[in-house]
């Protein structure tokens, strides 16, 4: 199958929790991206450009938006199609 072009790209590196979760409510909602998995040590230029504090993970919406928290990146992906509920449960949590 072709990669589309014009899904957007998660920066990731696989062992940080953070990116972690992000990529965890992406594959819950269904959404597409193009994984990106980096070095932390040789940073891609690519991902410096879009985003300068180098740290993991940035969602780039293809020049729509830079998301670069894994909260938002979480709430990005749920807003769209949350079919496990996890944001009725994330509501629920005590703050």
């Amino acid at each position: 199958m072709p990669i589309a072009s014009n899904k957007p790209i998660l920066w990731s590196f696989r062992l940080c929790p953070f990116a972690m979760r992000a990529r965890l409510a992406i594959a819950s909602s269904g959404q597409t991206v193009r994984l990106r998995e980096i070095s932390l040590r040789d940073k891609p230029a690519a991902f410096l450009a879009i985003s300068p504090k180098g740290t993991v993970p940035v969602l780039d919406l293809l020049g729509n938006k830079v998301i670069e928290e894994s909260r938002d990146i979480m709430m990005w992906a749920l807003c769209t199609n949350d079919p496990d509920g996890w944001l009725d449960i994330w509501q629920k949590q005590p703050n």
